[in-house]
């Protein structure tokens, strides 16, 4: 019986240990895919916006934690592309940057700064005005 209960004690530390693991894990994971996923989109936007000689507008909703990307403008206007934001991962209030457009030059009609918070810590995308340069920056 006392071997049992050894082997069982073992067990529960050897899941709780791996646990942790997982979990620090999946966050990791979830980091990469939001930035992966929003720099595609950028790119994307902005190669939609070349090819189809469009404006391309990104929206981003910091209240209810997704962005929209449509083409067009006025009342010709489709949505291309809507993502919901995992729990883990906030926009920010002090983004400078709530929606631009992708001309159909490829450059932006203005400049700016997304702020995100991915697990806690600071992100911030800075977009550039003229040919749509962008980078992601860790911390604020």
């Amino acid at each position: 019986m006392i071997e049992l209960m050894m082997v069982l004690l073992l067990m529960t530390v050897i899941i709780s240990i791996c646990g942790s693991f997982m979990y620090k894990s999946l966050q990791f994971k979830e980091e990469r895919v939001f930035k992966q996923q929003l720099s595609q989109d950028l790119l994307d936007a902005q190669l939609t916006a070349l090819t189809s000689g469009e404006y391309v507008t990104l929206y981003f909703y910091p209240h209810t934690s997704h962005y929209y990307i449509s083409k067009g403008s006025g009342s010709k206007e489709k949505y291309i592309a809507k993502r919901e934001l995992p729990d883990s991962i906030e926009i920010l209030d002090t983004t400078t940057l709530p929606s631009f457009k992708f001309l159909p030059s490829g450059s932006t009609n203005t400049f700016g700064a997304l702020r995100f918070l991915v697990n806690g810590d600071p992100y911030t995308v800075h977009y550039y005005l003229g040919k749509g340069r962008f980078y992601i920056a860790e911390g604020s």
